[in-house]
Parts: structure tokens; C-alpha cells; sequence
């Protein structure tokens, strides 16, 4: 008979990074710094409520959940990309984590529960969340993952050809590469500034929703205030030098990192980095510094083959494996 598993509430950021890198995966949505920049970003409207799940003395189970109150209607609950599990855990044993994590935001009590899990898309992981009384409400979410743990040499190789020769070619221009880190001090806030007013325009102009310049700067400012924690913000950027004393970036990346995974945030280049191709150098860059970190997974930051082909064949091109997982519940 296998021993009770237990949820308790963590408030430690260095017991919570610990179990996060202990996790099979580690995921950007399931950070610490992920959590506090969601709160602030909000205005202190949405919370996060951090779940540790113990079998006797071991963690085999995290998840970092959201809570927004909306008045007499309730609480909405978002968890996105968790729980996140030990490595080799039995189906019985994931199952009673999903039960436990239901278990504290039933209906009766005004939750409402919007669940995107760790799960992988199949007959199973649906059978598993409708035990639980929810219903798939959106198709699965699909990004590649890339495994930084082989030689930088064996990476090259294993780039898709035309990519490959696309980098040696944006390897002879004269661009600029630099690179900062909100962990170790060389942050670039004018850089960041120029970015991120780059990346709120494509927003508004394309109708994107995904987080804007509040949360990534909210996010900086997490790793600044939790430096005991191996969480980090880093800035690529290519230009062709100062135009009058300021800096003027024609393309950049952010890569959010979260001990011994990273993902792509963000991406923004004019018509002079595109036709340069920068991107291919920045993310080529980013892959080096990552695993000068110690980084073995870096999560490209999800893939849209339907609404967009361009960026996922560019996403694609790195080699790495694409995963989909179940999708969100209610």
C-alpha cells in the first residue's frame, strides 16, 4: 500500500525553485518569478497559490495556481502548464495529484476552474481530467522543446540544413550581437526599453495577446528582488552601432529562464534585421549562452503551424521535438 500524498502551501522561493528543477520538466508558467510577475502585472488582482504535493519526506508533485476574486460570482482559478511531476511517476499516483488539486477548488465553494495541465494530448489525459468533472474547452497547446545537453557542435548538426546555411550566411554580416542578464547585472534598460515599445506595437497592430512590456518588465524586477534563486531575464539584441548616442536596435529576443529550463518570450526585428537575418544569430546566440548556464531544456515558446506557418517552420528549423499537450478544461 503506497503511502498518503499530501498538498501543503509553499512561501519559500528557494524551496520552490529547488522542487521545480527537480521536476521531469521545468516550465516557464510554474516559475516563481513567473508567479510574482503575474501578481504585479495585475496590480495585486490575481495571486498565486503555490502547491507542494509530498509522499512521506519527497516532492513528487508542484503547481503554482492563480486566483483572481470577481466578487459575488467567486474566485476564477487559472493553472496553466501544471502540475509538474516527478520523473518515473505512476499514472495512479499522477491521478491522485489532479484529484487533490480539484479537491481545493470544488464548485460549491464558487470556483471556477480553468485548467491547462502538463498532460500530454490523448485519449488518456482525457479520460483522466473528465474523472475530475471537466470538460476540454480548447484544443491542445503545441510548442518544441530543445535538448541543450548534447555538445554545441552536435546542436549545429543537427540544425535543418537550409537553417544551418541561413546562419552561416547572417554569421558574415557586420551586425552587432549583445547579450544581458537581469541575474548578473548587465542589464541594458535602454535596449529592454526599445524592445519592449517594439513588441507592444506589434501587439496592438496584430491583435496579439500574449503578455506585453508590463509583465516582461514585471518579470526583470522578480529576478532582481529573488537573486538567491537560479531564475534569469536575458536580452539578445543585434544593431550596427550608436545612432546618435542610442542605442537602436533592428532585432531582439528575450529568453526568460527558470533554473534548468529557459523559453523563448519574445521576438522583434525591422525590415533591416530581417533582411540580415538576424534572428537566426540571436536565437543561435541565445542557445550558447543558455548552455553556458547550465539550461538542458529551452521550451521555443509555443508553434502555430495554421495562423503561423513562418515562424513555426523558423522554430522548427532548430531541430528540436515538438510536443502537444491536452489542452484546457472547465
Amino acid at each position: 500500500m503506497q503511502a498518503t500524498i499530501t498538498a501543503e502551501h509553499c512561501n519559500s522561493a528557494a524551496a520552490w525553485a529547488a522542487a521545480h528543477d527537480a521536476m521531469r520538466q521545468s516550465v516557464l508558467e510554474q516559475g516563481w518569478c513567473y508567479g510574482e510577475a503575474v501578481a504585479k502585472a495585475s496590480g495585486g488582482k490575481v495571486q498565486p497559490q503555490r502547491w507542494m504535493f509530498r509522499r512521506q519526506d519527497r516532492v513528487i508533485a508542484l503547481a503554482q495556481i492563480f486566483g483572481r476574486h470577481i466578487g459575488p460570482l467567486g474566485t476564477f482559478i487559472r493553472l496553466v502548464r501544471g502540475p509538474l511531476f516527478a520523473a518515473g511517476l505512476d499514472r495512479a499516483s499522477r491521478d491522485a495529484v489532479l484529484a487533490l488539486i480539484r479537491k481545493q477548488y470544488p464548485w460549491r465553494q464558487r470556483c471556477l476552474l480553468w485548467w491547462l495541465p502538463e498532460l500530454n494530448g490523448g485519449s488518456e489525459s482525457e479520460s483522466a481530467m473528465a474523472q475530475l468533472g471537466l470538460r476540454p474547452m480548447v484544443t491542445g497547446y503545441s510548442s518544441i522543446r530543445l535538448d541543450l545537453s548534447p555538445p554545441i557542435e552536435r546542436l549545429r548538426s543537427q540544425l535543418d540544413g537550409k537553417w544551418r546555411n541561413t546562419l552561416k550566411t547572417a554569421e558574415k554580416s557586420a551586425l552587432l550581437l549583445e547579450v544581458a542578464s537581469r541575474a548578473e547585472g548587465t542589464w541594458h534598460d535602454e535596449a529592454f526599453a526599445a524592445l519592449m515599445g517594439e513588441h507592444d506595437e506589434h501587439r496592438l497592430e496584430n491583435r496579439f495577446l500574449g503578455p506585453d512590456a508590463v509583465f516582461y518588465s514585471a518579470f526583470a524586477d522578480a529576478v532582481g528582488r529573488n537573486k538567491d534563486i537560479d531564475e534569469d531575464a536575458l536580452l539578445l539584441w543585434a544593431h550596427a552601432g550608436l545612432h546618435q548616442g542610442k542605442v537602436r536596435p533592428i532585432a531582439g529576443i528575450l529568453v526568460l529562464r527558470h533554473g534548468r529550463g529557459a523559453t523563448y518570450a519574445m521576438g522583434w526585428s525591422n525590415e533591416a534585421g530581417r533582411l540580415v537575418k538576424a534572428h537566426y544569430r540571436l536565437i543561435w546566440r541565445a542557445v550558447a549562452e543558455l548552455k553556458s548556464r547550465g539550461v538542458t531544456q529551452f521550451d521555443l515558446g509555443g508553434v502555430d503551424t495554421e495562423r503561423g506557418a513562418g515562424v513555426a517552420r523558423f522554430k522548427l528549423g532548430l531541430g528540436g521535438e515538438v510536443f502537444t499537450l491536452a489542452g484546457s478544461f472547465v
